[in-house]
C-alpha cells in the first residue's frame, strides 16, 4: 500500500516575516498570488495558508488590504495587500508624477505596476474633487496636471492672429480685449479698487493663516497656494506680485527664492514671483517680532 505523503510543516512566524519583507519592497501593493510567487520555495505555503497569514497580519495592524467597492467589477477582485494604506501612497505618487508636467491617463498608468494601475481612476477621483489635480483640454489626448489649464497654451495662435488683425486696423490690444468681453456678454474690466497697505496686509495675512495656521508664528506658505487663496482680491498677477513685494519692502514678510530655478517649468515660474536676480520667490513667511 502506497504511503500517504506527510504534509509540509512551515514556520509560520518566518512566513509572516517574509510576507512583510516582500511588501516592504513593493509599497504600491501586491495580490496574494504575487506574494506567494515571491516566497522562497522553502516557505511557499498554500494559497489558503497564505490568505490565513495575511488575515492574521491585517488583524494585528501590520498589513493593509484594499479592493474596489462592490459593483465596480463583474466578479470579485483579488485584494491588494500593502504595509501602508494604499490610497494616500498612490495619491502621493500621482502628484509626484504630475509635478511640473501634464500627463495623459495612459502615461500615468505606465508608471504604476499591475494590478494597481487598473484602478488609478478610483485613486485620482478624490484629487480631482478637491482640485489637487485638474483636467486639461486635449492637444494629443486629455491630460491631467496640478495647475489650472491656461487658455493661452491652447489659443495662443488664434489670439495672436486676432491682435495682429486688429492692429492692422488701428485698434490697440486693450480695445480689442474690451471688444471680446463685450461680444462675450461680459462687462468691461473694472480697475481694482485701491487699497491701503494695511488692507493688503490684512487680506494676505488672513489668507496665509487660513492656508497654514502656523503662518502666524512665521511658518512659510507656498506662494502659488497663496495666489489662489486671494484670487478674488488680487485677480491680476501684477497686483498680487506688487502687494507681496510691498510687504517685503516694509519688512512685514520674508521671501524665499527657489534654489533651482532652471528646473522650473514656465507654468511654475508664472505662479511664483520674479525676484529680479534670475530666480523666483516661491514661499512667504510673516516676520515675527
Amino acid at each position: 500500500m502506497k504511503k500517504k505523503a506527510n504534509p509540509i510543516l512551515f514556520n509560520l512566524q518566518e512566513v509572516d516575516q517574509l510576507i512583510l519583507r516582500i511588501l516592504s519592497r513593493n509599497p504600491l501593493g501586491l495580490t496574494a498570488d504575487k506574494i506567494r510567487r515571491d516566497l522562497p520555495p522553502s516557505h511557499r505555503v498554500s494559497k489558503d495558508q497564505l490568505l490565513s497569514r495575511l488575515e492574521s497580519l491585517i488583524s494585528s495592524g501590520n498589513v493593509r488590504s484594499w479592493a474596489p467597492s462592490p459593483g465596480k467589477e463583474e466578479k470579485p477582485v483579488a485584494p491588494i495587500y500593502s504595509l501602508e494604506s494604499l490610497e494616500p501612497v498612490i495619491q502621493k505618487e500621482i502628484l509626484k508624477q504630475l509635478k511640473g508636467q501634464l500627463l495623459t491617463p495612459a502615461q500615468i498608468k505606465k508608471s504604476f505596476p499591475l494590478p494597481v494601475n487598473r484602478y488609478l481612476p478610483i485613486f485620482w477621483a478624490p484629487l480631482l474633487r478637491d482640485r489637487s489635480i485638474k483636467w486639461h483640454p486635449p492637444l494629443k489626448g486629455k491630460r491631467l496636471g496640478l495647475q489650472d489649464p491656461d487658455p493661452a497654451i491652447f489659443l495662443s495662435a488664434e489670439i495672436k492672429k486676432l491682435l495682429d488683425k486688429g492692429g492692422k486696423l488701428g485698434f490697440p490690444a486693450e480695445t480689442i480685449l474690451q471688444a471680446i468681453r463685450k461680444v462675450a456678454g461680459l462687462l468691461p474690466l473694472k480697475a481694482a479698487p485701491s487699497r491701503t497697505a494695511e488692507e493688503e496686509e490684512r487680506i494676505i495675512f488672513q489668507a496665509m493663516a487660513a492656508i497654514k495656521p502656523a503662518a502666524a508664528q512665521g511658518a512659510l506658505v507656498y506662494i502659488p497656494d497663496l495666489r489662489k487663496a486671494v484670487a478674488n482680491d488680487f485677480p491680476a498677477k501684477e497686483s498680487f506680485d506688487r502687494a507681496i513685494l510691498r510687504l517685503a519692502e516694509r519688512e512685514k514678510v520674508q521671501l524665499q527664492s527657489h534654489s533651482l530655478p532652471a528646473e522650473l517649468t514656465e507654468e511654475e515660474r508664472t505662479a511664483m514671483i520674479d525676484n529680479g536676480r534670475g530666480s523666483f520667490f516661491m514661499a512667504i513667511g510673516m516676520r515675527v517680532e
